[in-house]
C-alpha cells in the first residue's frame, strides 16, 4: 500500500512540474472535441486540426491561456476541471444550436437568454428542456463538491506570482500573437459569413471574437445634435 502511495506521489509531483506542457495538451483535445461536436464529424474535426493546423493550434493557445488561472488556487484540478467544462459547455451548446439552424453560438445569444422559453418549440421538445436542465444542474453540483472536497495543491502557491502570470498571458501575450496572426492572414477580424468564419477559424476564437467586438464603435463627434444638424441642412436643401 505504501508503494502504491508513492508511486501516486510520482506521478502527481511530475504532473504538477510538467503541468504547463500538460496544459497545452489538454488545451488541444477540449478544443478538438469542440471542433467534433460542433461539425457534427469526426472526420470534419481532424480536417480542420490537419489543414488549418495554426489556427487550430490558436484556438488551443487561447484555451491553455485561461488554464493559467489554475496557478492562482489551491484547488488546481478543481480549476481545470472547471475551465475545461466551460468550453466543452459552450463547445456542446454550439452544437445543438448548429443541429437547428445555421448560425451558430455567439455571444448575443446569451443576451437572450431570457427568450429562451418563447424560443423552445424550435430548439427542444419540453422533455429534452427537462434533461438538459437536469444535466446542467447535476455538472453545477458536482463541480461545487469537487471544489470543496477535491485534492488541494500540496505545494507553496505563489498567489501573487501566479495572478501575475495569468495577467501577463491573458492581457499581453495574448493580444500580441493575436495581432500577430492577424497580420500574416492567419486569423481575420470580420467574418462576411459568420457560420463559414466559426468553420474556418474555430469556435473558441470565433465566439471569443464575438464577446470582443459586439459592434461598430461610436464615430469621432456624434451626437444627437450632429445628427439634428445634418438633418436641418438636409431639409432645407
Amino acid at each position: 500500500m505504501g508503494r502504491i502511495k508513492q508511486h501516486k506521489k510520482e506521478i502527481i509531483d511530475f504532473l504538477n512540474r510538467y503541468s504547463i506542457i500538460f496544459h497545452a495538451l489538454l488545451a488541444c483535445g477540449i478544443c478538438f472535441v469542440i471542433e467534433w461536436v460542433s461539425r457534427h464529424s469526426f472526420v470534419e474535426a481532424c480536417a480542420f486540426v490537419v489543414d488549418r493546423n495554426l489556427v487550430f493550434l490558436y484556438n488551443a493557445f487561447l484555451v491553455w491561456a485561461t488554464l493559467m488561472l489554475t496557478y492562482i488556487v489551491k484547488r488546481r484540478m478543481a480549476a481545470r476541471v472547471f475551465i475545461s467544462v466551460f468550453w466543452l459547455f459552450l463547445g456542446v451548446v454550439n452544437g445543438i444550436i448548429l443541429a437547428n439552424r445555421v448560425s451558430p453560438f455567439g455571444w448575443t445569444d446569451l443576451t437572450m437568454v431570457t427568450d429562451l422559453l418563447t424560443m423552445k418549440s424550435s430548439y427542444f421538445t419540453d422533455w429534452q428542456a427537462a434533461i438538459a436542465i437536469a444535466l446542467v444542474a447535476a455538472m453545477c453540483v458536482g463541480l461545487a463538491v469537487l471544489w470543496v472536497r477535491g485534492p488541494k495543491y500540496q505545494g507553496k502557491t505563489h498567489r501573487i506570482s501566479g495572478a501575475v502570470l495569468a495577467v501577463i498571458v491573458i492581457a499581453l501575450i495574448v493580444p500580441g500573437v493575436t495581432d500577430a496572426a492577424k497580420s500574416s492572414n492567419v486569423l481575420t477580424e470580420y467574418f462576411s459569413n459568420l457560420a463559414q468564419g466559426y468553420k474556418d477559424y474555430g469556435f473558441v476564437y470565433s465566439f471569443t471574437s464575438s464577446a470582443l467586438d459586439t459592434g461598430m464603435s461610436e464615430p469621432e463627434g456624434y451626437s444627437e445634435e450632429t445628427i439634428a444638424e445634418i438633418l436641418r441642412k438636409t431639409e432645407d436643401e
